[in-house]
């Protein structure tokens, strides 16, 4: 037997025997899998048991029944043998009548076969189904279900076929095609635009330029190809927007295309102008797309803030009766900055409210609700994410809404289009976090010629994570009434708030040889240790604060996902103690090779939108990216159907099920990559949310990645308590390194040129 390179692509016939994974599944579904197969094959290595395993997505395979395929290595574990790549696998439909005959008798019983052959005894029954001419009708024990269930299978594998011959010999799965078809409508038209285009294969999460080009080259693209030098320029600004910018400079665009390509700079210079999909503007180079987003934002702003009329309310009247009514926790009245936002809430029709922790953000919310419910206007609070929507119905008492929920963003047209913005007051809370793309489809909902609507945000929290600087630009405009907030309030207690602010204003508060623990107020601990006792330490923190505060009201906060200081790790350790399994007694499920374990009563965070999705009560609810809950039940099975022709009901069908605030959803063991423990999150998740006690973890071998705006948003996520845990003189490196705010954004000039246009 040869053990062949891990680029070789070996064609064969192999009979899976046994599914590894998952270990109990009914679906049909195309989805990750794993097989034990026996071949004849000479050109792969078998493992002690005389078989191969071979993973990917893939349909499901029927055991004992033999496949062609398309494979290669992926590794040779010392234990368990060599593992196997699927790029294309699919069931060999025959020709011969007798061939056609035993592949049919694989989907069909033994009386359908034979009904079949004695209605159509002479003729090629696949390819009368093929054509779609075949007449179940006319046949006994055949229904729709069956002759629908039975086509969708021949069809499939001839597709299979189609893709085996045509792709896999370039590297592209079967995977790839399905993603592709959901952006393209049809495998025959992904097929044809790969044949056309590969660098298509761009638009996939995964799939860099650089990937994308080995397949071009193995397709026989040029090195000094016009379209791969175009759709590496627009790879490259493109991948330049995931880190928050908007435009290249010209210049710097030409530097970074030229090494993504691999071309001089000035070959790469006479294609730029020629390119498809860009703006130019000056030494600036945008892709389109993202420049027209921008410039409509500006433009919307501009149509709502010329909107007349004041509300109608008396400030200082509002005023007295706010003071007067909350006296208890207002004993010196609202400040002036205060007291200013309600002026320009009663004047404009769009409001920047602007501060830092403990500032009163969040309180001026809440009176302003009160304030909507006493003109009697209808309004909506909305947050980026399902976390920081929490946080704001916990301080206002209002029911908020993600973005996402509330405008439909991410789902199909024709659902998106159901979606619209009626009431005549929108706050958006944390709206630093928001994209250009999201805040522009925000203000395309909004149909209510009255609407007016407030922004708020923290301008030293982390910028938003995809493109756009929303929050920054406004504010640097101009444009927009802007309330700034910079008192803080209970700072002279010397705690978590005192704190944060010394961290903005890059004050230290220790030296850099400190070592040891410092209280500040009553809700601070510094702890600052060798970088050997860091694990420890926060699992003793964890410890220690169980004895006051849920699981789920005590966030461990780090700023990476790998390592043992990581999220991944920390999960896991926290989970042994919170929600261990000793004897077995909870029903878990195991994926990822058995390397991440979902069990009942653990704490998960959901990172995918789906909409529209059928709750345990089978009522239509949206689950989004941050919405949290304890797992409540997993079943391994489907419960039996009374009736053969039944449809299962949510609660009887094998899943895991997860008990969110406000609705219970059943997830299909499938999804289960897409859940993740919530105990630890990294702090730019976390960003937006809000817990009783936290534990930072703030080691130094993640230096690099820290700043004081980092370990400013990491320590106002805690409410009541924060354990931070670190080394002095990393604490220092990072409050002396405060993140740049400025982006290469269009933004802020575009709203300046819309304030001075008479368009």
């Amino acid at each position: 037997m040869v053990l062949n390179r891990l680029s070789e692509v070996i064609n064969l016939k192999l009979t899976p025997v046994r599914m590894i994974h998952p270990k109990n599944e009914a679906s049909k579904k195309n989805d990750f899998r794993i097989y034990a197969c026996t071949t004849d094959s000479m050109d792969v290595e078998l493992n002690s048991y005389d078989n191969l395993s071979i993973k990917g997505v893939m349909q499901r395979l029927e055991l004992g029944i033999e496949y062609q395929a398309q494979i290669q290595l992926d590794k040779v574990d010392p234990k368990y043998g060599a593992s196997y790549n699927v790029l294309s696998i699919y069931q060999d439909i025959p020709e011969t009548m007798e061939g056609q005959r035993a592949f049919l008798a694989t989907m069909l019983t033994e009386i359908q076969l034979r009904e079949a052959y004695e209605t159509y005894p002479d003729e090629d029954i696949i390819k009368l189904i093929v054509d779609d001419t075949f007449d179940y009708q006319k046949v006994k024990y055949f229904g729709p279900v069956v002759y629908k269930r039975i086509r969708e299978r021949i069809m499939e594998n001839l597709v299979y076929k189609d893709i085996l011959s045509r792709l896999a010999k370039y590297g592209i799965n079967y995977d790839v095609i399905i993603k592709l078809e959901e952006k393209f409508g049809s495998k025959d038209l992904v097929i044809q635009k790969i044949e056309d285009c590969p660098y298509i294969l761009t638009v996939l999460p995964g799939w860099g330029f650089k990937r994308a080009d080995k397949v071009a080259k193995l397709m026989g693209v040029a090195h000094d190809n016009e379209d791969r030098v175009k759709y590496g320029i627009r790879f490259t600004i493109d991948k330049n927007q995931q880190n928050g910018h908007t435009f290249m400079y010209r210049e710097e665009l030409l530097r970074s295309a030229s090494e993504e390509l691999d071309l001089e700079e000035a070959f790469v210079d006479l294609i730029l102008d020629k390119t498809e999909e860009l703006k130019f503007i000056e030494d600036k180079v945008s892709l389109i797309r993202t420049y027209n987003t921008e410039k409509y934002i500006a433009k919307r702003l501009k149509q709502m803030l010329e909107r007349q009329g004041e509300l109608p309310f008396n400030p200082e009247e509002f005023i007295e009766y706010i003071e007067d009514k909350y006296k208890d926790i207002l004993p010196n009245g609202l400040s002036q900055q205060q007291k200013d936002f309600f002026g320009n809430i009663q004047k404009y029709p769009v409001n920047l409210l602007v501060g830092y922790a403990g500032t009163g953000k969040s309180q001026l919310q809440k009176f302003l609700k009160e304030l909507l419910d006493k003109l009697g206007l209808t309004f909506t609070m909305l947050s980026p994410s399902a976390k920081a929507a929490k946080v704001t119905k916990k301080y206002t008492g209002v029911n908020a809404q993600t973005i996402h929920r509330k405008i439909g963003y991410g789902m199909d047209k024709d659902e998106n289009n159901m979606h619209e913005i009626d009431e005549e007051y929108v706050i958006i809370d944390e709206s630093g976090m928001t994209d250009v793309f999201i805040l522009a489809s925000t203000l395309s909902k909004i149909k209510n010629p009255k609407t007016r609507i407030l922004f708020v945000g923290d301008d030293f929290q982390l910028l938003s994570i995809q493109a756009g600087n929303f929050l920054h630009d406004a504010i640097e405009s101009g444009v927009i009434p802007m309330t700034k907030l910079d008192i803080v309030f209970r700072q002279s207690e010397g705690g978590i708030l005192d704190i944060a602010t010394n961290i903005r204003e890059g004050k230290r508060f220790v030296k850099d040889d400190f070592t040891g623990k410092q209280l500040f107020g009553n809700d601070f601990l510094l702890h600052c240790v060798d970088q050997i006792h860091m694990e420890a330490g926060y699992q003793s923190y964890y410890k220690i604060l169980l004895n006051t505060y849920n699981p789920e009201d005590i966030m461990v906060l780090t700023p990476k996902k790998k390592s043992n200081l990581g999220t991944v790790q920390i999960n896991k350790y926290i989970q042994s103690i919170v929600n261990d399994n000793e004897f077995g007694e909870k029903a878990e499920h195991k994926f990822n090779y058995g390397e991440d374990i979902l069990r009942v009563g653990d704490f998960v965070l959901n990172t995918t939108n789906m909409y529209t999705v059928p709750d345990i009560n089978n009522s239509q609810v949206d689950v989004v990216n941050g919405d949290s809950g304890i797992i409540k039940e997993i079943k391994m099975t489907d419960e039996e159907k009374q009736h053969k022709d039944d449809e299962l009901m949510e609660n009887q069908k094998k899943g895991i099920v997860i008990d969110f605030d406000d609705m219970t959803v059943r997830f299909d063991f499938e999804l289960a990559n897409q859940l993740l423990h919530a105990w630890s999150l990294t702090i730019h998740k976390s960003q937006g949310s809000a817990c009783e006690a936290a534990i930072c973890v703030i080691d130094k071998s993640c230096k690099f990645q820290l700043s004081a705006n980092l370990i400013y948003t990491a320590i106002t996520r805690a409410k009541q308590k924060c354990v931070f845990l670190t080394q002095a003189e990393t604490l220092n490196y990072a409050i002396r390194k405060v993140d740049s705010m400025r982006r290469n954004t269009h933004l802020c000039e575009l709203l300046r040129q819309q304030e001075h246009s008479n368009e």
